[in-house]
């Protein structure tokens, strides 16, 4: 019936086959790679020693050790406010204002700005970090620029105030993305409602509130749900400014992972964190993906 209703499918059959190999290959290896990373959240193998070799299944001793040991509760909560403020508070918000402000704008500002915005986007994340870490550390462009001029003594930003340097770094580096999304939701939104209702008497705040963000919801939910996730596992940037620290300040989950299978070697219990991750980032995509759905 499929190959009557499509007769390409019958004539093309086999560049189809030899076009969905790499991506058969690809799905293969994912899910041969999280199968492996399952198992060995289960056992005690390690990076170094013995256990690198002579390992054993250890039950669920390792995801007991996530509840019982303050590391995993840590880094978690880190990497909830993280994820929160750089993500949901940041970049979204700040990606919608930047979108509603510029839109009527002059096309050389708005061409200007977007070029700063995109800037950090495109940016490597090892540039970005040495950026902001030429930027806020001893000597540095805040140092020089207006501590020094005030004669304030100077500080060590990074170490003083970790957290907010990251998220701070973050917003800048992620923000282009909520800013094209909305951009071209806004678009979408016809004009002619928003000038009927202004012409009825409505404010711009309530245009906004009753009228475009009702129509752009699906939009938002889809914004949240890649910037969360993408917040919420994030690792290059992070790891370029503080390495996780000081102590561990900024030791977000991914980075507790890399530290307690590479740097302290127990793959096990690296493994565990992991598929605890995926889960926490599978309920988050069950939330938005929940919101996206329009009622019936």
């Amino acid at each position: 019936m499929l190959a009557s209703a499509h007769p390409w499918l019958k004539r093309d059959w086999p560049l189809l086959v030899c076009l969905s190999i790499p991506a058969i290959l690809a799905v293969g290896l994912l899910l041969y790679m999280a199968g492996w990373v399952l198992v060995m959240s289960f056992t005690d193998l390690s990076l170094f020693g013995r256990k690198a070799t002579e390992w054993s299944f250890i039950g669920l001793e390792n995801y007991e050790r996530l509840f019982t040991r303050r590391g995993f509760l840590e880094s978690l909560w880190v990497t909830v406010i993280f994820t929160f403020f750089s993500s949901i508070i940041g970049q979204n918000i700040l990606g919608f204002v930047l979108a509603g402000t510029l839109r009527n704008q002059p096309g050389l500002l708005r061409s200007s700005i977007e070029s700063a915005v995109i800037l950090g986007w495109v940016l490597p994340d090892v540039v970005a970090a040495f950026l902001w870490s030429a930027t806020f550390t001893p000597n540095g462009l805040v140092d020089l620029a207006i501590l020094q001029p005030l004669s304030i003594e100077t500080r060590n930003l990074i170490n003083d105030h970790p957290l907010l340097i990251v998220i701070l770094a973050n917003i800048w580096k992620g923000t282009a993305w909520s800013y094209i999304l909305y951009s071209a939701a806004l678009d979408s939104v016809p004009r002619e409602v928003s000038e009927a209702a202004k012409v009825d008497g409505a404010t711009p705040m309530q245009r906004m509130f009753f009228i475009t963000l009702p129509m752009i919801k699906s939009h938002i939910a889809t914004n949240c749900l890649f910037i969360t996730i993408g917040s919420f596992v994030y690792f290059p940037l992070i790891f370029a400014l503080t390495g996780g620290g000081p102590g561990t300040k900024t030791q977000v989950l991914s980075i507790f992972v890399y530290n307690e299978s590479f740097s302290v070697g127990k793959l096990g219990y690296g493994s565990a964190i992991s598929v605890a991750m995926l889960i926490i980032v599978a309920i988050m995509s069950i939330f938005y993906v929940r919101l996206l759905r329009e009622p019936k």
